[in-house]
Parts: structure tokens; C-alpha cells; sequence
């Protein structure tokens, strides 16, 4: 049977940063072109702004394992589909774009265990 790709979804970055938020268990991986951050049954994701920076934080109990820090106004588009690469497991790959609208490029990379779905979130093991 084959199962047809789901439409590629785009939003702002503000929306998408709140629903991060509430989603944090659902972190797989993170990264830009200068780093990559994995998840860990032994790690947590938290989540901070300052000073209009974005950063995401990987930390096993109170000690940080890895950081990334976005500056959201540069990101113009985010675009939301599944992962080509995840196979049968339906990850999802969320590019964080910016630079000119001619040539945008990839800034911010995350891949999720779901989409971003309006239906509120269950507590699921990923």
C-alpha cells in the first residue's frame, strides 16, 4: 500500500516557536549548519528567550549537554513536512528559513516525532 507524502505546511516563526514550547518531548534532533543536538531518554529540551534570541537547550538533569541559539527575525518562513528520511516511522522535518526571498536558505533544522497538528498533543513515548 502506498501512502501518499502529506502536504508541506508553512507558518510564521512566533506560531511555530509557542507550539515548540508545548512539544518539547517530541524533539528528536536539532541543528544548524555550525551544530547538531540529539535527543536522549536521559536528556530534557528547555526552551528560553533573551534579548530576541531563541535557545534551545539539551540538558541531562541540571548539567547542559548542548545549546543552540536562533535569532528568530531572521527566519522568514517556517515550512513543515514529513521526513524523507524517516521511512515507516513518520518524523517530521521542520526547516526554519531565511535569508533573500530569492534564494532562501535552511538556518534552523528540527526533526519531530508528529506534524503540527491543531488536535491537542497526547502524552506519548517517543
Amino acid at each position: 500500500m502506498d501512502i501518499l507524502p502529506q502536504p508541506v505546511r508553512t507558518l510564521k516563526f512566533d506560531g511555530f516557536w509557542r507550539w515548540l514550547q508545548e512539544h518539547t518531548q517530541c524533539i528528536l534532533r536539532c541543528g544548524s549548519v555550525d551544530a547538531m543536538l540529539y535527543d536522549h531518554d536521559d536528556f530534557h529540551w528547555l526552551m528560553m528567550e533573551e534579548e530576541r534570541q531563541h535557545i534551545v537547550q539539551v540538558l541531562k538533569g541540571k548539567a547542559l549537554v548542548g545549546e543552540m541559539v536562533m535569532a528568530g527575525r531572521e527566519v522568514t518562513e517556517v515550512t513543515v513536512a514529513q521526513d524523507p528520511d524517516s521511512g515507516a516511522q513518520g518524523h517530521f522535518l521542520v526547516e526554519l528559513m531565511g535569508g533573500p526571498k530569492e534564494d532562501p536558505q535552511v538556518l534552523y533544522h528540527f526533526i519531530m516525532a508528529h506534524g503540527i497538528d491543531p488536535a491537542p498533543h497526547k502524552d506519548l513515548k517517543h
